[in-house]
């Protein structure tokens, strides 16, 4: 393994942003490299100018060795182009570390950047084709001001693949507005994900304030929540009587809908499926109802006592 100090200053930073920032994971690299320093080298290839070194793996222990003042840093040299080591790196963790963005990334580098077809991207990388273009649609269907917030750290890929990905598709300017707020306010991933369903199902004017002040109608539609909750019991009491009461009308609505879907006519493969649905079913609604036997029957126990 050939290992070298490179100054940092000589590198290309070019892949950098390839892979998203994680600000608490690189917050305790830094610790570490504080306290007992270097320990792993990062992956280099060489650049296109002597004394010059692509970055190929090690962002965040370049960002953190910049934040410490340190002035240079270890390095391997891989004897390869660059492209070939961006492969090559991600094969060595086979994918593992990458998020989809973060793969969507590196499909868009190998395609557009240095121009390889996606069956030939997908050999390479060891994946499908309909996976590398569903990658590279990750990439191609987010807007910039997504894609940014996730490059930042300040929008998870999730909430941008689950949430923001369908959103853009409605609306892609709404969705630019809307990432800028995110990142401004650091919503939580299930904070993105109501505004995104309310969102869905608004009117224009109601939408436009959503996007406009999103943190203001999340406020809103918490206190709306509260009002719907009994204020005698906790959040965990109330969450248990809805669902008590979730149970109850689904299991009234079947009562109805039953009968009309497994009639005399339906045929015997559709007929065993819902049977064994039933089954199944059947068996999850005897544990609740042992459950509770047990603890109202203690309750009852303890009351008469």
């Amino acid at each position: 393994m050939n290992i070298v100090e490179v100054d940092l200053d000589s590198l290309d930073l070019r892949y950098a942003k390839l892979r998203a920032r994680r600000p608490a994971l690189e917050k305790r690299l830094m610790a570490s490299l504080e306290e007992a320093g270097q320990q792993s080298p990062v992956i280099v290839v060489a650049g296109a100018e002597p004394g010059r070194w692509v970055l190929i793996e090690g962002r965040k222990r370049v960002r953190a060795l910049r934040r410490l003042k340190v002035e240079a840093v270890n390095a391997v040299v891989w004897e390869l182009a660059p492209a070939q080591a961006l492969i090559a790196a991600y094969q060595l963790q086979d994918g593992s570390g990458y998020n989809a963005l973060e793969e969507g990334w590196l499909v868009w580098e190998l395609v557009r950047g240095d121009g390889l077809s996606l069956g030939e991207v997908a050999r390479r990388l060891e994946r499908s084709k309909a996976w590398v273009s569903g990658r590279l649609g990750l990439i191609e269907g987010l807007p910039e001001q997504v894609l940014e917030g996730v490059l930042s750290g300040k929008i998870g890929a999730y909430v941008a693949t689950r949430y923001l990905l369908p959103f853009a598709r409605a609306n892609a300017g709404d969705c630019e507005k809307l990432a800028q707020k995110i990142m401004d306010h650091e919503f939580r991933s299930r904070d993105v994900e109501a505004l995104c369903q309310h969102y869905a199902a608004a009117g224009a004017k109601a939408r436009s304030r959503m996007v406009e002040e999103p943190a203001r109608f999340l406020a809103a539609l918490k206190e709306a929540r509260k009002g719907a909750m009994d204020p005698k019991l906790s959040e965990a009491e109330n969450r248990c009587v809805k669902n008590l009461v979730l149970i109850g009308n689904v299991a009234l609505g079947l009562v109805r809908q039953l009968p009309q879907t497994c009639t005399y006519d339906t045929q015997t493969e559709i007929r065993e499926t819902i049977k064994t649905a039933w089954g199944c079913c059947s068996e999850r609604l005897g544990m609740l109802a042992k459950t509770a036997e047990a603890i109202f029957t203690v309750e009852e126990i303890s009351h008469a006592g």
